[in-house]
């Protein structure tokens, strides 16, 4: 599954406070809407892969390679932070299922047992580390499914003696809930703050299916299996396809069957109103009363959010060591032991593993609704940035006359769509801070977790800019014809050229220099 990672939290805990403010109908929709902006984006950035593939290109390189280097760097550090920001948002939402079940005063004690696993895990071998992912995507699969089929169970009445649920919490307390006002209005904004709840569990996801179906080795091993000559360009487009539907399918499943076990009105689904709380399929089972299986499900639930934080910080681990490698990060991160595992960047990203620990002196679902809003608005960014550097890519492609077969009849009016939606998911991403008594925490904490990833990639980008931009010019206007002629290095940023020209004179000199190799386009400048 490309998004296993995700298979954790998002899921199994995140879509509880979903389902409290917007109801079993609105979760439904939700994530029927990612779904198809998962498909949109996916897509896009499917096309912009198989051009040239490479290891890092959709969570690294493509930034560099079709954009300016300053946006490309904002946003590799945009998705490394983030993808570190998830471990401690994992960690903290399993204290919360873990302190509802079992209150205690060991809370920091759980938390550096939780901790010392994750950061353990990342570093093992590779060889171990890949194998015990395999395991742990196993379990969480094996988890999702268990669930689902004693959610059908309970709701035809074959798992109790009780009667059939079947539907019943969408007659009472009801379909849909209403938000900040009244009426139809207030449906439609729980409707909407429900879909911001939702994103998370859709965090990153075009990006990881991508980047997995663009990984070489794993594409090897997939088509090794089925019999099937290795061409990662060739099996891009299908791969990202296929991993969708595995994704968006059960996804979806999972939204129905939570609304089949828990009523919306359940105050255990955000902690009587400070964040997150129960999963939504452990209060079923506890309502439904069975014996053991509540257990044996919180512990697969604890498991999941500790394989989903140790699979997070592998990702953004090598992604700062691919960064480093680059020539955008300190050439100290690409230090390895004996082991070949990059322990420098391992420890930088386990580094934001500390934040956890707020939940010590604050509540855990607090803490992790403060998480969610932060992660969901770098998402959002993302997001913007994969459509933007799908446009900027058409474009040259369009310019330079190059012709390219795989493409996706949804394209480019999905990139719109995704565009516009991100757009949109980014600007109401602190609804939540103008509902007075539904969160505790100030206000101006729930918004700036909101919006303090736009002030991050804009001081990045700025950096960076600046950086480079203001001594050119400085050079420039020292030379002693006053900068008129300008050179090689007088651009503000090395990127892949596009020029204009005749459609009757085609120029193969320009389509070569629209097919420059990464390191060509990703150098440093000086």
């Amino acid at each position: 599954m490309a998004v296993g990672p995700t298979l954790g939290t998002g899921l199994f805990i995140g879509a509880g406070q979903a389902l409290a403010v917007g109801g079993p109908a609105s979760l439904l929709i939700s994530y029927v809407l990612l779904s198809l902006l998962t498909y949109s984006m996916a897509t896009s950035a499917a096309e912009v892969a198989s051009y040239m593939p490479s290891r890092h290109g959709t969570m690294v390189t493509n930034g560099y390679l079709y954009m300016s280097s300053s946006l490309g760097f904002a946003a590799a550090y945009l998705r490394w932070y983030s993808m570190a920001m998830l471990v401690p948002y994992e960690i903290s939402s399993a204290m919360v299922n873990l302190g509802l079940w079992n209150p205690g005063s060991t809370v920091a004690i759980r938390m550096c047992i939780i901790t010392t696993i994750i950061v353990g895990f990342n570093f093992l071998p590779e060889r171990l580390f890949r194998g015990s992912e395999h395991i742990f995507t196993r379990i969480k699969i094996g988890t999702m499914i268990s669930l689902l089929v004693l959610s059908l169970s309970i709701g035809l009445g074959g798992a109790t003696g009780h009667d059939r649920w079947g539907f019943k919490y969408w007659r009472n307390p009801g379909a849909m809930r209403e938000y900040l006002t009244t009426g139809g209005i207030g449906r439609f904004w729980g409707l909407f703050q429900c879909l911001l709840d939702s994103s998370i569990a859709f965090t990153f996801a075009p990006e990881l299916i991508v980047h997995r179906a663009e990984t070489p080795e794993l594409t090897r091993h997939t088509e090794a299996t089925e019999g099937v000559e290795p061409n990662t360009r060739f099996t891009i487009p299908s791969r990202v396809v296929t991993d969708v539907v595995q994704t968006a399918f059960p996804y979806i499943l999972s939204s129905l069957a939570m609304g089949v076990m828990a009523p919306c009105n359940d105050p255990m689904l955000t902690n009587n109103g400070t964040g997150a709380g129960l999963s939504p399929f452990l209060i079923g089972l506890n309502a439904a009363q069975i014996r053991i299986v509540p257990v044996m499900a919180m512990i697969a639930i604890l498991l999941s959010s500790v394989a989903s934080g140790r699979s997070f910080l592998y990702l953004s681990s090598r992604m700062l060591f691919a960064m480093s490698e680059l020539g955008h990060a300190p050439a100290w991160l690409k230090r390895r032991n004996r082991w070949d595992v990059p322990y420098a960047a391992v420890a930088m990203s386990a580094s934001f593993c500390s934040l956890a620990f707020l939940s010590a002196g604050i509540s855990s679902s607090v803490v992790s609704n403060y998480f969610l809003r932060f992660v969901a608005g770098s998402g959002y960014l993302s997001w913007l940035v994969s459509c933007t550097v799908y446009r900027h890519f058409r474009q040259r492609m369009k310019a330079n006359r190059i012709t390219d077969r795989y493409r996706f009849s949804v394209q480019p009016f999905a990139t719109y769509l995704g565009m516009g939606s991100s757009a949109v998911l980014l600007a109401a991403n602190g609804l939540s801070a103008a509902a007075p008594g539904i969160l505790i925490g100030p206000r101006v904490v729930r918004m700036f977790t909101a919006y303090f990833g736009i002030a991050v990639f804009g001081c990045l980008y700025g950096v960076h800019r600046f950086q480079f931009l203001v001594p050119r010019r400085w050079r420039r206007s020292n030379e002693p014809n006053g900068g008129e002629e300008r050179g090689h290095g007088s651009a503000p940023e090395r990127r892949t050229q596009v020029h204009a020209r005749a459609k009757s004179s085609p120029d193969p000199e320009i389509s070569q220099a629209f097919e420059l190799q990464p390191t060509q386009a990703m150098a440093t400048e000086a």
